[in-house]
């Protein structure tokens, strides 16, 4: 039953997301007992994940491969809606910053892993890039480059500045693909759901 109920609350938001529109429509449900957005997650497609949330306030960072990123957002039950900043540095010395949004849906498997389920966007879409999944570590402990404040590039990659810059810049050039390697993440189980 619970399978069926994540099928079809996944369906749902694929159907939503293909209507167009900025922002997708989820519905908010209790944080499940002895959830927290808080922990170290394994994402196949965006790699280690470090969130901290703080009352409603969520505050991340995430590294895979050449790209380094931050999470800021606010949770509502089992919902995190955030705002997602990423520097690649494909070309030494050159790093390009991208910017989006996205959202998150924490729920708690059959098998009593915690998981979370979303989807990232570029600019102002919370869906438009695609997946991203995760699933919580219960041995590891978040831990956030200074203080949570994220990258040490200055006042460049700040959440502000996001929040009141126009569209320039951000129309996806350099933007994360979401797709998986495969590699060292084939065990992670997000279907447990």
């Amino acid at each position: 039953m619970r399978q069926t109920m994540a099928i079809l609350g996944c369906a749902c938001a694929l159907v939503l997301a293909a209507c167009g529109g900025n922002s997708v429509n989820i519905p908010e449900g209790p944080m499940p007992q002895g959830g927290s957005f808080t922990g170290v997650w394994h994402s196949p497609q965006y790699g280690t994940m470090q969130m901290v949330q703080t009352g409603n306030n969520v505050i991340g960072e995430y590294t895979k491969d050449e790209r380094t990123g931050r999470i800021q957002g606010t949770a509502r039950g089992n919902v995190l809606r955030f705002q997602w900043s990423e520097e690649r540095e494909l070309v030494a010395g050159r790093p390009v910053v991208t910017r989006g949004r996205g959202y998150f849906v924490y729920a708690i498997g059959e098998d009593g892993d915690h998981y979370i389920r979303g989807r990232w966007g570029v600019d102002d879409d919370e869906s438009n890039g695609g997946e991203w999944n995760a699933a919580r570590d219960r041995r590891a402990r978040p831990s956030l480059s200074n203080d949570g404040s994220g990258s040490s590039s200055g006042g460049e990659d700040n959440f502000e500045e996001f929040d009141s810059a126009d569209d320039s810049g951000g129309s996806g050039s350099g933007s994360s693909s979401g797709s998986s390697s495969g590699s060292d993440d084939d065990a992670l189980d997000l279907d447990g759901l």
